[in-house]
């Protein structure tokens, strides 16, 4: 797969989108090829074959079954704008600390790029530069700052099915979604499968040490909570934001979570 992976490499130009990406792999890599080398489920046909959704029944199956089903992490971040005094305190934390909160047994690479995200809505809120003129969040309207944290997703959790390396796993103590560096070769597509944009990137697409990261909680103490003078984030029990909190990004369709998986959870919650 290595062999692969560097073809895709050399062909990619660097300012490749992440559907130049997946063609590029498509090109190199047969669907039976994908499933059996990888050994991961990928999202759409090969997360059908999970399930069984859509599926013609004689495809083949993955050498180890990507972990479609996952637990719910037992807490998560929690931002409060009224309080956010823009200190971006939480930001310098998360990137001064990630090396030394590492999950446990994982070696953490050191983020240029904080995992829980203030600067970039101070100026003009989650929805950015308006098209009409008229501001709303930021310093340039009612100068209030949301602060973006990782939702934590429930199934299905929209980066971890869509990375083509099973890279993103769920890690005890609280099961936060991690990435698993030993897996993630930085080819991006979680960053552009997260409605909210709460994945980065170390460096260039698929450069040899470019690694994904996003919040893993830290152990369940997360520094960005510790560090807030303001009690602007609070460290608490799960529940699930997906649903009232507006995406975003468009999520391009080739990484999408198809529709016949998504309703496959009802059966199971």
């Amino acid at each position: 797969m290595y062999e692969i992976f560097n073809a895709v490499a050399g062909e990619m130009k660097k300012d490749a989108s992440t559907n130049e990406i997946t063609e590029l792999i498509r090109k190199h890599i047969s669907r039976r090829q994908f499933l059996v080398g990888t050994s991961a489920v990928g999202v759409g046909v090969a997360s059908l074959c999970i399930f069984g959704c859509g599926s013609n029944g004689n495809a083949p199956a993955p050498a180890e079954a990507r972990q479609i089903f996952v637990a719910n992490a037992l807490g998560m971040v929690v931002a409060d704008p009224s309080r956010c005094g823009t200190c971006r305190r939480c930001e310098m934390a998360c990137v001064a600390y990630n090396p030394n909160q590492a999950p446990t047994g994982q070696t953490q690479t050191q983020y240029s790029v904080s995992n829980v995200k203030v600067s970039r809505n101070k100026n003009f809120g989650v929805a950015g530069v308006p098209v009409n003129g008229s501001y709303s969040d930021g310093d340039y309207g009612n100068f209030r700052t949301p602060q973006d944290t990782c939702r934590q997703c429930p199934h299905p959790v929209p980066c971890q099915l869509a990375c083509p390396q099973a890279a993103i796993q769920v890690i005890a103590p609280v099961n936060a979604r991690v990435v698993n560096l030993s897996l993630c070769i930085g080819c991006g597509i979680c960053v552009a499968a997260c409605p909210w944009q709460m994945t980065a990137l170390t460096g260039t697409v698929l450069a040899s040490t470019t690694k994904s990261h996003k919040c893993h909680l830290c152990n369940g103490n997360p520094e960005c909570v510790q560090i807030c003078p303001n009690g602007a984030l609070t460290y608490q029990p799960w529940v699930d934001m997906t649903k009232v909190i507006p995406p975003r990004q468009t999520v391009p369709a080739s990484i999408q979570v198809p529709a016949d998986v998504a309703a496959t959870c009802s059966q199971c919650h």
